[in-house]
């Protein structure tokens, strides 16, 4: 790439050409990253698609295809988190090594020739196979956008880019799932599967438009020596273990509001779902303009807080509204959760750690939401679902705990 003459009164100007040096694959021109930012978030969005459209489709093909048990479907779904779950800290240390651009694409034809596979599996073995190898170009992909979109913004914004792969999949799946749904009444579920092995792929068409992110091997050496010498894995701990307990309001609003509400005698509960999807997007799509900062032990407080009083009114309420307004309340909170621990951990480590911390802290995301359904379904099963999002709470609150100790080591380092 082709760099302009660095020009001294040029220094302190928020753009990228202000920088001293710019890396081939760095921030591009203003006029042109926000047009990077929009393949890779494309890019994402494709990939995630594979996994949206078979959402109502693959339930079916276990029972009435494979003839399977309601147990073999929840192997089946949940089957490939285990395998991104352990993809995202590898695939984070080879982006030094190879740069984002051969993992998303790597990672995007994993994923379709994994969900082409589930049409030809003859029983739910192969079928969990299949996801589980889908899960290890999930996890690819994941690993590197995410990292990959933090390049292509101001320091100012990165905070806001490192929840852009969560905005996605929301958005993705809330459109997605429904859309896999009709197409399987209208035409046939195969048509649904051959759909969602094709938009990966369409993917690659998008990616080689715009340059890699890649560090070059002199600068990493020189921000090696400079920056902060804290080993990935360790800059990872503390916000993931704080992000883990935060992930139990992800798993308690997901998959346990509407029937606990139902249980209690309200009506409509898959509102609440909605509201927490809706206000997470909004938030965090406005933070692309304002860009908030909770890195602080102060901001780590009061988003914790949000989340656990989110939680604890859903537990608690007889009415509808209140519950959505619970619902709110932890999409607000948990809007900024994961942007704001992610921030503790980069700026932990070196530049040439970077792609591996974030990658294995976003694996204790995943890890968060299966231990969370894991553990709550069986207080719910044993005490209630009052108890349950007790349970929510306070693991919750232990999370912020967790999370102000981080801040503070950060602080204190």
């Amino acid at each position: 790439m082709t760099k302009e003459p660095e020009r001294p009164e040029a220094s302190t100007a928020p753009t990228t050409e202000a920088e001293p040096a710019p890396a081939p694959g760095d921030q591009p021109p203003p006029r042109a990253f926000r047009r990077h930012l929009g393949v890779v978030i494309s890019t994402v969005g494709l990939v995630y698609l594979a996994v949206a459209l078979t959402i109502p489709t693959l339930p079916i093909q276990v029972t009435s295809q494979l003839h399977g048990s309601t147990s073999d479907v929840g192997w089946v779904m949940g089957s490939y988190a285990i395998t991104a779950v352990l993809a995202r800290p590898v695939f984070g240390a080879l982006l030094i090594r190879i740069g984002a651009r051969p993992i998303v694409a790597g990672g995007a034809l994993v994923v379709a020739l994994a969900t082409l596979g589930y049409l030809a599996a003859p029983n739910v073995a192969i079928l969990i196979t299949c996801r589980l190898i889908l899960g290890i170009g999930l996890g690819g992909v994941l690993a590197a956008a995410t990292i990959w979109m933090v390049s292509l913004v101001p320091p100012s914004k990165q905070g806001w880019a490192l929840g852009l792969v969560g905005t996605v999949n929301y958005l993705v799946l809330a459109v997605g799932a429904p859309i896999g749904e009709a197409m399987a009444e209208a035409t046939r579920p195969t048509v649904v599967g051959l759909a969602a092995g094709i938009f990966p792929l369409l993917s690659l068409l998008l990616l080689f438009t715009v340059p890699d992110h890649r560090q070059p091997q002199e600068d990493r050496t020189e921000e090696h020596r400079s920056g902060p010498r804290t080993s990935a894995t360790r800059a990872a701990v503390l916000p993931g273990v704080s992000l883990t307990m935060a992930a139990f309001g992800y798993a308690a609003v997901i998959s346990f509001s509407a029937v606990a509400l139902a249980h209690h005698g309200v009506a409509d509960g898959a509102l609440v779902v909605t509201a927490y999807a809706a206000t997470m997007v909004v938030i965090r799509v406005a933070g692309a303009r304002s860009p908030w900062n909770f890195t602080s032990p102060q901001g780590l407080i009061a988003i914790f807080l949000a989340e656990a009083v989110g939680i604890f009114l859903i537990g608690t309420s007889d009415s509808l509204l209140s519950a959505v307004v619970g619902g709110v309340l932890v999409g607000a909170g948990m809007s900024q959760v994961y942007p704001a621990l992610g921030l503790l951990v980069m700026r932990s480590v070196d530049a040439q750690r970077k792609g591996q911390a974030v990658a294995t802290y976003g694996a204790f995301m995943n890890i968060g939401i299966s231990v969370g359904n894991f553990a709550l379904g069986y207080v719910a099963n044993t005490a209630g679902y009052s108890a349950m999002f007790v349970t929510a709470t306070a693991t919750i609150l232990c999370g912020l705990v967790v999370a102000v100790l981080a801040a503070t080591r950060r602080e204190e380092g």
